[in-house]
């Protein structure tokens, strides 16, 4: 049945293509068992955070399951999720090391052991607090870790890309000094400056700092030349030309060396471990405060770009305090979430109405200036008996 409670939609901003949410509340494996009758094969992306079975007591949900009676409980819920996934989709579930072995085992039972994507481990934590007072007995645990399947279809990722950091990359920036100060002009009327005298010229501050700020903030337009074999081969009567190489690749011949891009160079493609998602502070993440358990943002944001484009639908079985949701919505997703607890209303909800409205008061990421608004989400409470399709 319909709940206006957890609803709630903004007629000024809703257009069409802006996001579209489902909030339920009810036990997963009943909502997630009237849903297939609508969205077989459908999802694109399932992020699920589960209880881990540390036996924590947390006060949102139960995580004091046996063993055995764990991986039951999350066997059914595996089951029911995998029809709703498309071909192409993918299922993410982020776990710690008390069940993660068996999860693992699991998963490959039931997505398939060929259809494993990655195991990937995240830091989720700092080297202090309550973990550091038996160091003589274990080595604090600070990861977690992300399995992540395919839905047995042809499977593609956007593998996550990230600003290079560090002195190797301060080093790197050195060598680009000179920009484009028209880049939108033909390639062989370009004027090509110092960046320190274009900024002095200008009348704007020139030492490094400001240098250093623009050149991440104009890295389309700031250049270095370096030694190119099909470069060395090519004569001109100027100084910059285009070129075009057999395989259809366009290049820039620069007095007789490539010209490179410092944007084409600012990034770097991430592997399997990821150390760089700060933890700190999560507990009022977008206003929503959640002790234990809460996901950053930001991590939320890379497995949704990882695993999903502008359009698809997300799944989070397992809201906690609406993450998935919130991430998704401002990606420009449209998302289905549940939850069994009281925080559906108490957490969830305000939310996502705070998302919708541009009111969250969620840090912006640098990489990501600007997100979706607008749109709108509608809740349901699934009544014994009663299939999704009659909501």
């Amino acid at each position: 049945m319909k709940v206006p409670a957890l609803s709630h939609e903004v007629a000024a901003t809703s257009g069409d293509g802006a996001p579209r949410g489902e909030l339920w509340r009810g036990d997963n494996l009943g909502v997630l068992g009237a849903l297939g009758h609508d969205l077989e094969g459908q999802i694109k992306c399932v992020y699920l955070d589960p209880p881990y079975n540390i036996r924590s007591g947390n006060q949102h949900y139960a995580d004091r399951r046996g063993h055995q009676q764990w991986l039951d409980f999350m066997e059914a819920r595996l089951r029911a999720i995998k029809p709703l996934l498309s071909p192409e989709g993918l299922i993410c579930v982020q776990i710690d090391d008390a069940e993660m072995a068996y999860l693992q085992i699991l998963m490959d039972e039931v997505f398939g052991r060929a259809n494993r994507v990655n195991t990937i481990t995240v830091k989720m934590s700092e080297l202090s607090g309550v973990k550091m007072t038996h160091v003589d007995r274990r080595l604090p645990k600070i990861k977690e870790s992300l399995l992540i399947y395919g839905g047995g279809g042809d499977v593609r990722i956007h593998a996550p890309r990230v600003l290079k950091t560090g002195e190797k990359f301060e080093r790197y920036l050195k060598y680009y000094g000179k920009m484009i100060v028209d880049p939108t002009a033909p390639v062989e009327a370009w004027e090509i400056v110092s960046i320190r005298e274009y900024l002095k010229r200008a009348g704007e501050a020139a030492d490094s700092d400001s240098v250093r700020a623009f050149k991440l903030k104009e890295a389309h337009r700031v250049v270095y030349r370096t030694n190119s074999k099909l470069m060395s081969s090519i004569t001109s009567d100027r100084a910059l030309k285009e070129v075009v190489s057999p395989t259809g690749i366009r290049y820039v011949w620069w007095e007789g060396k490539e010209m490179l891009f410092l944007k084409d160079h600012m990034h770097e493609t991430l592997g399997d471990l990821w150390t760089d998602i700060s933890t700190i502070n999560l507990n009022k993440e977008g206003g929503a405060e959640f002790v234990n358990g809460k996901k950053p943002e930001a991590l939320l944001a890379r497995v949704i770009e990882m695993c999903s484009e502008p359009g698809d639908l997300i799944l989070d079985a397992f809201a906690g305090s609406g993450t998935t949701g919130a991430v998704a919505h401002k990606l420009g997703r449209d998302w289905i979430m549940i939850e069994s607890g009281e925080h559906c209303e108490t957490h969830i909800a305000p939310r996502l109405r705070a998302v919708v409205g541009g009111v969250d008061g969620a840090a912006e990421s640098k990489d990501r200036p600007s997100s979706v608004r607008g749109g709108g989400f509608a809740g349901f409470a699934l009544a014994d008996g009663e299939s999704a399709s009659a909501c």
